[in-house]
């Protein structure tokens, strides 16, 4: 069985690689999926948020949402964490 919890860190793939991505993680049973997006990506994860919750719906629940800024090779880069339980 796999782990309580799976991070899906949103880079430049096209978001249907994403979408899928957690849609396989759900299916397998995982019950939290940790969706993170940083810099120019952070619009990316939200949107990957926005698309899972009206296809899913019900089934999902937002648990957590965390921004805040790390530094990446002496810049500082902002980020978000989007946390999503399976409720069923």
């Amino acid at each position: 069985m796999l782990s309580e919890q799976r991070r899906v860190t949103v880079g430049n793939k096209p978001l249907s690689n994403y979408i899928a991505l957690v849609s396989t993680f759900l299916s397998q049973g995982v019950k939290e999926v940790v969706i993170r997006g940083k810099g120019e990506n952070i619009s990316k994860a939200v949107d990957l948020y926005n698309i899972l919750h009206r296809r899913l719906g019900d089934y999902l629940k937002l648990t957590n949402v965390s921004i805040g800024t790390e530094r990446v090779g002496g810049r500082a880069v902002s980020y978000i964490e989007i946390t999503l339980q399976r409720t069923y």
